[in-house]
């Protein structure tokens, strides 16, 4: 022990005299420094980042975060095929069952003129009576799903809206109006849903009207002679 304390003590003095006897210029001295930093331990560094965090997540960091975007994605891609699959099946219930409430709406009128029929013997004043009622059930009934009637009596022929079935000569009507009507016009909403059936109007022959006024006076003759 006394031997390693007393080469300790020759060395520390050899160093000290060598420092004192040449002094480090600034270029020495940053060479030294620049091997010291080379010398530098900075493995407990590597890994962080100046703000103190990691700059590249773990593998087992990584493949738990690719895990749970895959859970994601697939319960998304789950939750869109199964409304895909809702939407289809609403649709195709629309379109089977669309006329659904229309029809439940008719079974009233249909109630009503089975009570009318089971009533055909008793007063024809009274059985006149309930059809009309019913018809007047059938017309609110139409108007509330926007079912709307047009009757063209007296107005001007409308092709976008009437369809002539005849035309007649007369004097008493405008050529183009509609005199008879069989069917009226229905409209759905904006649209038509049914042209009517109606008997048009046109200018009597001038020919036609003479040989009336004659055949008149021939007739007028005779009882004139007697």
């Amino acid at each position: 022990m006394l031997l390693i304390l007393g080469q300790y003590k020759r060395e520390m003095t050899e160093d000290k005299e060598v420092s004192e006897s040449s002094p480090d210029t600034p270029a020495e001295a940053g060479e030294k420094n620049q091997e010291g930093l080379e010398d530098a331990d900075f493995s407990a560094l590597e890994g962080e980042s100046l703000t103190g965090e990691e700059s590249t997540p773990s593998p087992g960091a990584t493949k738990r975060e690719l895990d749970e975007y895959r859970e994601k994605y697939l319960r998304a891609l789950a939750e869109l095929e199964n409304y895909k699959k809702r939407a289809l099946k609403d649709r195709s219930d629309l379109l089977k069952y669309q006329g659904e409430r229309v029809l439940y709406d008719l079974l009233e009128v249909v109630d009503n003129f089975e009570l009318a029929l089971q009533h055909t013997k008793s007063d024809p004043e009274k059985l006149r009576e309930g059809i009309e009622m019913i018809y007047k059930q059938f017309v609110e009934m139409l108007g509330k799903w926007s079912v709307k009637s047009e009757s063209g009596m007296g107005k001007e022929f409308d092709p976008a809206k009437f369809s002539a079935i005849s035309r007649v000569p007369v004097h008493d009507a405008a050529p183009g109006t509609i005199i008879n009507e069989l069917k009226k016009a229905y409209f759905y909403k904006d649209k038509l849903l049914r042209p009517g059936e109606v008997v048009v109007a046109e200018a009597a022959p001038a020919e036609a009207a003479g040989d009336q006024g004659k055949d008149e006076n021939k007739e007028e003759q005779p009882s004139e002679e007697k």
